[in-house]
């Protein structure tokens, strides 16, 4: 029976195949947990034989057969392993000054993108594109090139679904029961939940026009030409938003037709472990855990206390460690392998590894999320509480506030996870839950930008929400003209037995003759 199925399904795909469309994709951002989101798509669209043409500042290292790089790495050098801990605490925790740096950030690459040599030279060519892909995170600048080539719009979320996002497709986003990517909270919200959660949706609503959608829309006059449209106008008209989420992590959320999950398309078949890492984990008796805080952060700048507690914690553990960190370590304890490298995503996929402690990265988490691997989450900023608010809230991870980081607190929430089995049994219920699709990430995705190009951009996926004003979209006319009809008529009613009264029951009031006599 399985083998029918798999012989259907193929089957299926080469039937609804689009044949050699020409696809371009504009990712200039520096940023290497969104490009592995990106890559991804673009080189399974290339292996399905289209020709993809891609704005990048992650050039492939071998050539790749339908795979073309615009290389910008030169003006956008990549961010790995470049952000201190002071500009994590002092800028990017805050959720206001957080919305401010990425719209300004991705709104400085598009600026210096679109004069680069190569750039220019691509958009002065007389290639046309089938479709354009771009990214949705700070700024919307780059959708100017859908416009350019008269192409559909496809766009991709390297993480779960965006405030900003919603809009463009017309989708529900009703903060009463669906949190923000920032509210620290999983699951149903309490009322000073709501609250917060309310406040943060209209703050982002408020936010997005004045950090982004106005200078982008001025981005795209200078650079496109003066008759370019509203930006909304060519955002309204996106045919597909890819979101790196899935119910099962997320939780479940309505969705339009045009706005699919793919979480986990970045994971690859797990790679053999470099030898020494390899022979650290195999030779540890109790297992391992693995600690990084991602690509961006660079963990040595964390302050001598911190970095303290961490290296006292460790020793004491009946598990080995293995530790992301940037340079040598002379006082590092018997138990723990250092690098500023590691193949985390194989690392995470070896039975041995029992914990990954991590940011909250949502790459990383969902890499152990697929592998089944318990967590404990140090968010910093933006989506990072949430996502491992996401794990706790399934049993299978536990948080740790940066700020009240103790000695006692990190050794407690290691040694629960590594004694408590509940937590590694829920990560294996968590993680068959996440892989039960009836296709992969990567398959829905191709399936899914084929169909648009099939069909001319889908325009049928589009619901009559996208660009109806907010006091339409909410029926504040509607209750105002029911409320004006209600009024009217209890006025009447009020009216007409007032009326009523004085011309026939006072006239018959015994009361009304005494008072006249």
């Amino acid at each position: 029976m399985k083998l029918i199925g798999a012989l259907v399904l193929v089957a299926a795909c080469t039937l609804g195949r689009t044949d050699g469309a020409n696809i371009l994709g504009v990712f200039p951002i520096n940023g290497r947990s969104h490009w592995v989101v990106y890559e991804s798509l673009m080189k399974a669209l290339a292996a399905r034989g289209h020709n993809v043409t891609v704005i990048t500042s992650f050039p492939q290292k071998s050539p790749i057969a339908n795979y073309t790089d615009i290389d910008v790495s030169k003006a956008f050098p990549s961010a790995v392993n470049k952000i201190s801990i002071d500009l994590v605490l002092n800028v990017l925790s805050s959720i206001f000054a957080n919305q401010w740096f990425i719209s300004s950030h991705s709104l400085n690459i598009c600026q210096t993108c679109i004069k680069l040599p190569t750039v220019q030279a691509l958009l002065k060519s007389d290639i046309k594109f089938d479709a354009v892909f771009t990214e949705i995170f700070g700024s919307d600048c780059d959708v100017g090139y859908a416009y350019h080539y008269k192409a559909p719009l496809l766009s991709m979320i390297s993480s779960s679904h965006l405030p900003w996002s919603y809009d463009r497709v017309g989708g529900p986003d009703n903060p009463s029961y669906i949190p923000t990517i920032v509210t620290k909270v999983a699951g149903k919200m309490n009322f000073k939940e709501r609250v917060i959660n309310t406040l943060y949706y209209i703050y982002f609503k408020m936010a997005w026009k004045y950090y982004s959608e106005w200078p982008a829309d001025k981005f795209l006059k200078e650079n496109f030409g003066p008759n370019t449209p509203y930006i909304n106008d060519i955002l309204y008209n996106t045919s597909m938003v890819f979101v790196n989420g899935h119910f099962s992590l997320d939780g479940p959320r309505p969705l339009v037709p045009n706005m699919v999950e793919i979480g986990g398309i970045h994971v690859k078949p797990p790679r053999p472990l470099p030898k020494d890492i390899l022979k650290f984990i195999e030779d540890s008796p109790n297992g391992v855990m693995f600690f990084t805080f991602g690509s961006l952060i660079r963990i040595s700048t964390l302050p001598k206390h911190v970095l303290d507690i961490f290296k006292e914690v460790f020793a004491k553990l009946p598990i080995r460690v293995l530790w992301k960190y940037e340079v040598d370590m002379p006082d590092k304890p018997d138990n723990v392998y250092i690098s500023n490298w590691m193949p985390q995503r194989d690392i995470l996929n070896h039975p041995k590894v029992r914990l990954f402690m991590t940011h909250g990265g949502l790459l990383g988490t969902i890499e152990a999320v697929h592998s089944g691997v318990p967590v404990i989450g140090i968010p910093f900023f933006f989506d990072q509480p949430r996502n491992i608010l996401k794990v706790v809230e399934k049993g299978a991870g536990i948080l740790l506030e940066y700020e009240n980081l103790t000695r006692e607190s990190l050794y407690g929430a290691i040694n629960a996870i590594i004694t408590n089995s509940s937590y590694q049994t829920n990560a294996n219920k968590l993680s068959k839950r996440f892989k039960d699709r009836p296709l992969s990430a990567t398959e829905t995705a191709v399936y899914w930008t084929e169909y648009v190009i099939r069909h001319k951009g889908a325009r049928h996926l589009k619901t009559a929400a996208v660009g109806m004003p907010w006091w339409k979209y909410y029926l504040v006319d509607v209750i105002g003209f029911i409320a004006i009809i209600t009024f009217a008529v209890l006025f009447t009613i009020y009216f007409l037995l007032k009326l009523a009264y004085r011309k026939f029951i006072k006239k018959i009031d015994p009361k009304n003759k005494v008072k006249k006599n």
